[in-house]
């Protein structure tokens, strides 16, 4: 599962905005808020794209297993 939360923390770290990391992505904006709200997810080709923009490998963007969406064990 997509960590959108920290997605949405590392787009605001490195100062770019929704429209700039669709953009590099090659998806929309909305796309983009989506994933960061946990709305919706994207391809796993997509992610890597928004890893790249971020500077962060794939892996860095997914929740880890002991994780749930709101951060609490499981």
């Amino acid at each position: 599962m997509i960590n959108g939360a920290k997605i949405k923390q590392l787009r605001e770290d490195t100062g770019i905005s929704q429209a700039e990391l669709g953009k590099e992505a090659g998806v929309s904006s909305v796309a983009i808020h989506y994933v960061e709200t946990g709305k919706k997810s994207v391809q796993i080709n997509t992610l890597a794209f928004i890893a790249s923009a971020l500077g962060v490998s794939v892996d860095d963007l997914l929740l880890k297993p002991q994780q749930t969406r709101q951060g609490e064990a499981s």
